[in-house]
C-alpha cells in the first residue's frame, strides 16, 4: 500500500504555544471569530470537531469565552457540527467524541446560544449499528445531504485534528487499509490499534476537501510524531497526520512539549 502525499495544497505552518490551555485558548477564540465571519459570508458554517485532550480542551476554552463575551459568536442556528472519527460505542459513551463534545460545550450552545438539535450530525451510535462500514455509509449520507447538489460534502470552514503519539489522525491509523480509501468521505475501522477496535472516520479525501485544517496538538508524547509529520523523506504509511492538509490553509496549533523537535 502505498499513499501519495498531496504537494498542491499550501505548505502547513506551525503555531507554537507554551502550554496546552494557552493553545486551546487561542484556537477557541480564532474558532469562534471564523465561524462569525464564515456565517456572514456565506449563510452558513461547516465545522468537523475533534476529540482527545486539546480537541475538548478548545471546546471549554469556547464556552469560557462565550460566557465571557458571546456577542462576538456566530449565530449558532447557522452551524453546523460534524466529526472527524468517532468510536463505535452506545451514544452516552464517555469515550465517545460527540458525547465529550457535548459535555464540554453542545448541550451549552443548544442551550443558551440557540444551537439546533438538528444541526449535530454525531457519526453512528452502536445502537443504529454495530458495523464500521455500515456507519460510515449512513455518515456518507448525512454529509451528502447537506452538500451542495452533485457533491459528497459540505463546505467545511475547517476541520479541526488530533494528532496521535504514533502520528494518526482522526482513526487513520498507520500500517492501515483506511489510508487509502479514496473517492468516499467516509471509512469504516474493523481494527484500530487504539481500543475501541471498531470506528468510523472521514478519508484524507473528505479532510483535503475543507477549506481549513488545523491540528490541535499538546503534550510531550506527541512531539515525535509531530516532528517526524514535518520531515519529507517519512512515508504518509507511517506517520498519516503529514497528509492532513487544507485546500486553503493547513495549521499545525502545537503546545511547546509536543514541538520539542520541531
Amino acid at each position: 500500500m502505498t499513499i501519495e502525499g498531496h504537494t498542491d495544497l499550501p505548505a502547513p505552518r506551525t503555531e507554537i504555544f507554551a502550554d496546552k490551555d494557552a493553545l486551546c485558548a487561542s484556537v477557541a477564540e480564532r474558532l469562534v471569530a471564523l465561524l462569525r465571519s464564515t456565517v456572514a459570508a456565506d449563510g452558513v458554517a461547516h465545522v468537523a470537531l475533534t476529540g482527545g485532550g486539546a480537541g475538548i480542551g478548545t471546546l471549554a476554552a469556547v464556552s469560557e469565552l462565550l460566557r465571557g463575551d458571546a456577542s462576538a459568536a456566530p449565530d449558532w442556528r447557522a452551524v453546523h457540527i460534524w466529526w472527524g472519527d468517532e468510536r463505535l460505542l452506545p451514544a452516552d459513551d464517555a469515550e465517545r467524541n460527540a458525547q465529550q463534545a457535548r459535555e464540554a460545550l453542545l448541550d451549552e450552545l443548544v442551550r443558551d446560544h440557540g444551537l439546533p438539535e438538528a444541526n449535530i450530525h454525531p457519526m453512528a451510535a452502536t445502537e443504529q449499528t454495530d458495523s464500521p462500514d455500515e456507519g460510515a455509509e449512513r455518515y456518507a449520507a448525512e454529509l451528502a445531504s447537506h452538500a451542495a447538489a452533485g457533491a459528497a460534502l459540505p463546505s467545511f470552514a475547517v476541520v479541526l485534528l488530533g494528532v496521535g503519539p504514533d502520528g494518526h489522525v482522526a482513526s487513520l491509523f498507520p500500517g492501515r487499509e483506511a489510508l487509502a480509501a479514496t473517492g468516499r468521505s467516509t471509512v469504516g475501522e474493523h481494527d484500530s490499534p487504539k481500543p475501541p477496535p471498531a470506528r468510523v472516520s472521514l478519508t484524507f479525501d473528505a479532510i483535503r476537501s475543507a477549506r481549513r485544517v488545523w491540528t490541535v496538538v499538546a503534550g510531550a508524547d506527541k512531539a515525535e510524531a509531530v516532528g517526524r509529520a514535518f520531515e519529507g523523506a517519512t512515508p504518509v504509511e507511517e506517520i498519516p497526520a503529514k497528509n492532513a492538509r487544507g485546500a486553503e490553509e493547513t495549521v499545525w496549533h502545537v503546545d511547546a512539549a509536543a514541538a520539542a523537535h520541531l
